[in-house]
């Protein structure tokens, strides 16, 4: 008997849901191992296993392990190892080797072979650590790099975080933590869809994370893209006889000051000589900007770390009669000097040298510089007495829109830190200049710098010409030749400079033709925008205009010039407009940009930032010389033939090739 005819509709339509639904769960479901492929990727981590074995005594000691594939040369960076070297945390062992493809090793490297390469960064050269880098490369794609290493942290209470530092993929990787029984640690996962198991051992409790066949979500983003996967830290700690706790940010405000409060403090005489230094200066604001000037321009920057000077600063007494000491010594003698005065004033934790942001709901040591904080007639003003080119009231880009832990008789408090907008960090550049016909720039710039930028000028002390060039111009001052004859404050923040000069070698001049290179090309390269010489210099909310305008010689019109007009994502515009004629090279740069550029929602923005202005500046610009010109050997030959042909007339001969010379060049015209 045949089945009516809604009954044959509802099974078709039932059959069609299941269909959509199998499609559906296919092309969403997460790709396997097998799926994923891994060869196109310029590097993929097969293995990058880390271990924490943590005394709530000794510290800790980190042993790392990594085996990388590298497929093809943008890769190389992943076998580019850095490894912090700090007071309290030192690298023991290294071994590490390349083999092919088959398996072949090589070569090997060990502990001896991870050199010193740089200080890590102007916070790391206050502190004079130092960071330890070891290649391991191959001379041509692909190969495999295995590294072991293990690090002894003399810091109980400090802990690493589970962080992917780059944008490679992962097959396997994990982080194992070991303590003892009677211990506790808090843990918050970052990365839901950790495995965790936890296993107990003789004397131990071990807890590992695991993630499996881990693919970045923008493969092409910045290599340098930050990926948190887990934070992590004791509940209960001790430093030297000083207990703390970390599960409020109350209770570790509470421990820092019970550590430190006790430093604060002037003699008599010291009191009297502050005193002495303010004269007859009036307002509470007025004095506390002078008492931060007075430190920052006098207190050398010197790091002395012994015991517990990582985490405790020496006496205030002691550092004002020394006229030196690091970031919490300056900052606990300027807030001595200002209770001295019945001022109120406070020294406040801060991650500086990390780009990613402390998590103000997971309570732990983040911080890596202290900075101070004083409340006046209402208003909350923070300041760096360890930065000599900022204000009472300013902070540098690296402590500004932060999470800052604010430490007092009251405990701890987290605050977040003020941001200037990028109207108030402006930088305007005019430069016009002509290039000879052996590539020096002879340039007349007048700068108009605001916020940061007038900060970053070196205005203090003995003021240095070339140096305030290269600040502005990126070009290494050595190639500099310059003369600075109009330097105007116009405010408290915003400086007017005139600087004219002779770049030797902006252009390097190859047979009939010029090539202008980045490096060499000042404001026009990528790396240098507005003096800062590193990559990310998109560190902080900016408005930049750059104009430049150069006459070449005659004869002499672009034949390569990539065009870099492009939008970013969260950039509110950005731009370049170039234009050739008469001789005249005309280039118009912009950059405003209003984003914090230290959360992790920016930190991707920033990475298309980079990597665009990179593609763009790094590439050469190439002038072709007119054929219809002559060259210094062409016109060399023909003086010797006019030589040659004296005996018939070489007057003559002269003016017809002075008139040949004009019509050419009235044709090509």
């Amino acid at each position: 008997m045949p089945k009516p005819p809604h009954r044959r509709l509802f099974f078709i339509m039932g059959g069609c849901r299941c269909i959509v639904a199998l499609l559906l769960w296919i092309a969403c479901r997460p790709a396997t191992a097998s799926e994923i492929p891994w060869d196109q990727f310029p590097a993929v981590y097969d293995l990058d296993e880390w271990s924490v074995d943590w005394s709530p005594t000794h510290g800790l000691i980190v042993e790392a392990h990594r085996i990388v594939r590298v497929n093809r040369s943008a890769g190389i960076e992943a076998g580019h190892l850095r490894i912090w070297d700090t007071f309290f945390q030192r690298l023991t062992s290294f071994e590490g080797s390349i083999k092919d493809t088959l398996g072949h090793v090589l070569y090997t490297v060990g502990l001896k072979d991870v050199r010193p390469e740089a200080p890590f960064s102007e916070f790391r050269l206050y502190s004079g650590d130092v960071v330890r880098a070891v290649d391991l490369s191959a001379p041509q794609p692909p190969y495999v790099f295995e590294a072991r290493w293990k690090i002894e942290i003399d810091n109980p209470f400090f802990w690493p975080d589970w962080i992917l530092g780059d944008s490679y993929p992962r097959r396997i990787a994990s982080y194992r933590v070991a303590v003892p029984p009677r211990y506790a640690i808090r843990y918050q996962q970052v990365m839901p869809s950790l495995m965790r198991t936890t296993e107990k051992q003789p004397r131990r409790e071990v807890t590992r994370w695991a993630v499996h066949d881990w693919v970045p979500a923008d493969p092409a983003a910045d290599n340098h893209t930050i990926t948190p996967l887990l934070y992590i830290a004791p509940e209960e700690f001790r430093v030297g006889s000083t207990k703390g706790r970390t599960d409020s940010w109350d209770a570790l405000g509470r421990w820092y000051w019970k550590l430190t409060s006790g430093r604060l403090g002037l003699t008599k005489d010291q009191i009297r000589a502050v005193d002495q230094h303010l004269g007859d200066i009036v307002g509470v604001r007025a004095q506390a900007a002078a008492l931060k000037d007075w430190v920052s321009d006098n207190w050398r920057y010197v790091a002395i770390e012994i015991g517990l000077g990582g985490w405790q600063p020496h006496s205030s007494s002691d550092v004002f009669e020394n006229r030196y000491g690091d970031c919490k010594d300056v900052v606990f003698l300027w807030v001595s000097m200002m209770r001295a005065r019945g001022l109120p004033a406070y020294p406040a934790l801060i991650r500086a040298r990390n780009p990613l942001q402390i998590d103000p709901a997971f309570p732990k040591d983040w911080f890596d510089h202290v900075v101070a904080v004083s409340i006046i007639d209402g208003d909350t003003l923070w300041t760096d007495p360890s930065d000599l080119r900022y204000r009472l009231g300013t902070l540098p880009p690296s402590c500004e829109a932060r999470w800052a832990l604010i430490v007092g008789e009251f405990g701890g408090q987290l605050a977040w830190t003020p941001i200037r907008s990028s109207e108030e960090n402006r930088q305007i550049v005019n430069c016009k200049g002509r290039v000879d016909s052996k590539g020096n720039l002879e340039f007349d710039a007048s700068i108009t710098s605001r916020g940061h930028f007038a900060r970053m000028l070196p205005l203090h002390g003995n003021f240095d010409p070339m140096a305030a060039a290269a600040v502005v111009l990126g070009v290494a001052s050595p190639a500099i030749q310059a003369s600075v004859d109009n330097v105007s404050a116009l405010s408290a923040d915003e400086v007017s400079i005139h600087i004219a000069g002779r770049i030797t070698g902006w252009a390097v001049v190859e047979p009939r033709r010029m090539v202008v290179r980045p490096k060499l090309a000042g404001w026009m390269s990528s790396d240098t925008l507005g003096g800062r010489p590193d990559p990310g210099w998109v560190e902080f909310p900016m408005t930049v205009y750059d104009t430049l305008i150069v006459q070449f010689p005659e004869g002499w019109s672009p034949e390569l010039w990539p065009v870099a007009t492009f939008q970013p994502r969260t950039l509110g515009e950005c731009g370049e407009a170039r234009s050739f004629s008469d001789g005249e090279l005309a280039v118009v740069r912009h950059l405003r940009w209003d984003g914090t550029g230290r959360a992790e929602s920016e930190l991707r923005g920033l990475a298309d930032v980079r990597k665009s202005y990179r593609e763009a500046g790094n590439s050469e610009w190439i002038f072709r010389m007119a054929d219809s010109v002559p060259t210094r050997d062409s016109t060399a030959k023909t003086n010797d033939t006019r030589d040659g042909a004296g005996s018939k007339g070489s007057g003559g001969s002269g003016a017809g090739s002075r008139q040949g010379s004009s019509r050419i060049r009235s044709d090509r015209i």
